[in-house]
């Protein structure tokens, strides 16, 4: 896999977090776009905190992306939903977790709440891959 150009223009701030301010994807990438995951586990339950929630809607993304060939390492854009912005060290520290050393252009949004009211977060995501 190629990498990703990365943007940070002088001056500007370093990343609050697990991102970069811009990311290029070269014309012709393959691209898979994510729909927002869900904080359901198989089984139907939901858990009650914020990082076991956010690690099922990251090992959702982790398994389309093995689905469709693509690691975390393929992932450009991360959109996080989150309904109280205090957690978003524990959202973060998760998509660390997932992400490693990768880091994707990103946008964290507080909402004032999901589908469902048990639901702390919903995290959609883009890849792209180009052919070498």
């Amino acid at each position: 896999m190629k990498p990703f150009k990365t943007y940070k223009p002088a001056g500007t701030k370093e990343p609050y977090g697990t991102y970069v301010h811009a990311l290029e994807v070269p014309a012709g990438a393959r691209t898979i776009y994510i729909s927002g995951q869900i904080p359901v586990a198989p089984d139907g339950t939901v858990p009650k905190t914020m990082t076991e929630q956010a690690r099922i809607c990251w090992g959702n993304i982790e398994s389309i992306l093995q689905e469709a060939g693509l690691t975390t390492a393929h992932l450009v854009q991360v959109s996080m939903y989150l309904t109280d912005r205090s957690l978003y060290q524990e959202a973060d520290s998760v998509s660390a977790e997932f992400l490693k050393n990768h880091r994707t252009a990103a946008a964290c949004y507080e909402v004032s709440s999901l589908i469902e009211d048990d639901w702390l977060i919903e995290v959609d995501a883009i890849a792209a891959v180009v052919d070498e």
